[in-house]
């Protein structure tokens, strides 16, 4: 069914920054629709008492959000991983926190209006929180999905389109050799340019994978892919596209795309590797 597919789709994970602002949005959208149309018999003899309602309602949803947030990922940090998250993630973390929210305005409105923290008053309010927020909040999370998909892909064809191009220009240099420095004098690792295929960071370490005698091999470097960055300076098509990865765009064989963004295919590998959103364009230029 497409429904579980779309529950296995990749999906942007947000950062603490841009879930403060999307708590902020979520929390002026619930002060004004309660405001304005004052549903599930809510009322105030004044307009005072009203706002205090709404705004307090507000409050609790922004406050629920962005602590909620930050508490459940220093609590599971493991399933917190970028390269992991996906459709499905997104809306059980989004679920969790309206009924954390649905929890916070029962007892809230129990201080407010003495209504009784009885099963059903609870119940009542896990439905109320989530018929005000959750369909519009899933509306725009299926639309966004939707815009950096057809935006990623679109971008993805652009960049394939042009390795064939790239190739038919440029000049490899295969008989360069490059110095990989470690932070251990004795394990720098020298190897030729064009035999580098790609690295990334690994804890303390880099991975380098390169090629011995056409064959991909893995080299671990007590370094920083920074400090490798500097080793490869004067080779413009070693290059750093993701804070994880620096690849050898002589090896590119494709890119795809998704709503998490870009990922690249090498050749001698199957991993794919994603391009951070600020690389896009350097990529594009140094491809043209």
């Amino acid at each position: 069914m497409w429904v579980i597919q779309l529950l296995k789709e990749p999906y942007p994970l947000n950062s603490i920054r841009k879930m403060t602002w999307f708590g902020a949005l979520v929390a002026i959208f619930v002060f004004l629709f309660l405001s304005f149309f004052q549903p599930f018999g809510l009322g105030a003899e004044t307009l005072d008492g009203l706002l205090k309602v709404t705004a307090s309602y507000g409050l609790i949803t922004f406050a629920t959000i962005v602590l909620g947030t930050i508490a459940i990922r220093r609590l599971f940090p493991g399933y917190f991983q970028e390269n992991h998250w996906v459709f499905g993630r997104e809306l059980l973390i989004t679920l969790l926190n309206f009924f954390l929210i649905g929890v916070f305005n029962t007892l809230y409105s129990d201080y407010m209006f003495s209504i009784g923290l009885t099963l059903r008053g609870f119940l009542s309010f896990q439905f109320y929180t989530l018929g005000v927020g959750f369909f519009p909040i899933l509306f725009f999370m299926m639309l966004k999905y939707t815009h950096l998909l057809r935006a990623n892909t679109r971008s993805a064809s652009d960049l394939s389109g042009s390795i064939s191009r790239a190739k038919e220009t440029t000049n490899s240099p295969s008989d360069a050799k490059i110095q990989i420095h470690s932070e251990l004098k004795k394990d720098d690792l020298e190897i030729y340019a064009s035999d580098l295929v790609y690295a990334e960071t690994a804890d303390n370490y880099v991975a380098v994978y390169h090629l011995i005698e056409g064959k991909l091999q893995k080299s671990l470097v007590r370094s920083t892919l920074g400090r490798l960055e500097n080793d490869v300076e004067g080779y413009p098509r070693l290059i750093r596209c993701h804070r994880a990865f620096l690849v050898n765009l002589d090896y590119l064989e494709s890119f795809r795309g998704n709503a998490q963004g870009l990922q690249l295919r090498l050749k001698h590998s199957q991993n794919e590797i994603p391009v951070s959103r600020n690389m896009v364009a350097k990529i594009k230029k140094l491809l043209e």
